[in-house]
């Protein structure tokens, strides 16, 4: 009767061996690998400026995925507490992104909150808003995490040692407002910004060559509307130009009150984009000439003009600024060319 008793109490034995040394199920090993190890907290800036949200969670996604760290992105506000987030996720630490437009540079503040030791770490940087504004951002990245080593390499040996793969899509933003969820999607990139400029000046003429022996000064308001678009060699603004060149002709015979009004396609070259920006451009188009002469009474004429200068535009605001600018004015008059310089200061306007 003692046989059958130890045979049973062997299989009872391996059984349990069987059971605690087999591996996790495989629903087991989908629950961790959905929960993320650090959740990104993107806030969104409370003053109207544009969304560099994608950017942001595009360069976070990349670093913590090379780092073998899963990341969840959320987009929340300055309200939100990043804690409890963290805890209803079931992630480690939050990373929180937070970013603000200053000028004509990108102000970017990242925070590293620990949940189980309830620390934090916090870099800033600031950078222009140009074509190397990710270099930026991957930059400060590279800073805070560098901070978090030893929190990093934990994690990753952690989520290496349960042989989950840590390279989930990169997810995009769901509206701000604290959802702790998102869709398990690629965020788009960052489209180049686009920069509306609206301008007014004034400038005095001043005749140079021919046109010199018969009038002294001229008088020329312009305005100029533009839009610039970001390009590899730099910002190009593309716009219309106008204005009304006035000035007093007198001649052996005869005198008139001459206006000269140019409409022309304006192209911008800026040298930069912070809160000073030299640039030059070139404007070329028709132009109308009016002359109201004492004995042959108004004649009127179409002829081409070319304008050329270099400029400094200095920032006020977020959206104000000014411009100085010297030109040089050729109208093709025959026989004899209209030219002049053309010093102005423009004030500008950034709808």
């Amino acid at each position: 009767m003692s046989r059958p008793k130890l045979s049973t109490m062997r299989a009872i034995v391996f059984a349990i061996s069987v059971f605690v040394c087999a591996p996790l199920p495989a629903a087991v090993t989908a629950s961790s690998a959905k929960q993320p190890d650090i959740l990104v907290l993107i806030d969104q800036p409370p003053q109207k400026t544009q969304d560099f949200s994608p950017l942001i969670a595009e360069a976070a996604s990349y670093k913590l995925g090379n780092l073998g760290l899963a990341s969840q992105v959320v987009s929340t506000t300055e309200a939100d507490s990043p804690l409890p987030m963290i805890k209803a996720s079931g992630a480690s630490a939050a990373l929180v992104c937070r970013y603000q437009v200053d000028g004509g540079q990108l102000v970017v503040t990242l925070g590293w909150f620990d949940a189980q030791s309830n620390t934090s770490v916090v870099v800033q940087t600031r950078g222009p808003m140009d074509l190397h504004l990710d270099g930026v951002i991957l930059a400060a990245m590279d800073d805070i995490l560098a901070k978090v080593q030893a929190q990093v390499s934990a994690l990753s040996a952690r989520r290496a040692a349960l042989n989950i793969p840590a390279a989930p899509p990169a997810p995009t933003l769901p509206p701000a407002g604290g959802a702790a969820s998102a869709v398990g999607q690629r965020p788009p990139v960052a489209h180049a910004a686009h920069r509306v400029l609206l301008s007014g000046g004034f400038a005095p003429f001043v005749p140079t060559g021919a046109a010199s022996y018969y009038f002294s000064l001229g008088y020329l308001p312009s305005l100029l509307a533009s839009l610039f678009i970001d390009t590899p060699v730099g910002p190009v603004g593309i716009g219309v130009y106008t204005g009304m060149d006035y000035f007093a002709a007198t001649g052996t015979l005869d005198s008139a009150d001459d206006y000269l009004i140019p409409m022309g396609l304006d192209i911008r070259y800026e040298l930069g984009t912070g809160g000073l920006r030299p640039y030059f451009h070139l404007v070329g188009g028709p132009a109308l000439l009016v002359m109201v002469t004492s004995t042959q009474g108004t004649l009127v004429d179409v002829l081409p003009f070319l304008k050329t200068g270099i400029g400094l535009e200095i920032d006020i605001g977020s959206r104000f600024g000014v411009s100085a600018l010297v030109d040089y004015d050729v109208y093709f008059e025959m026989p004899y060319l209209l030219t002049g310089f053309s010093p102005s200061v423009n004030m500008v306007f950034h709808p």
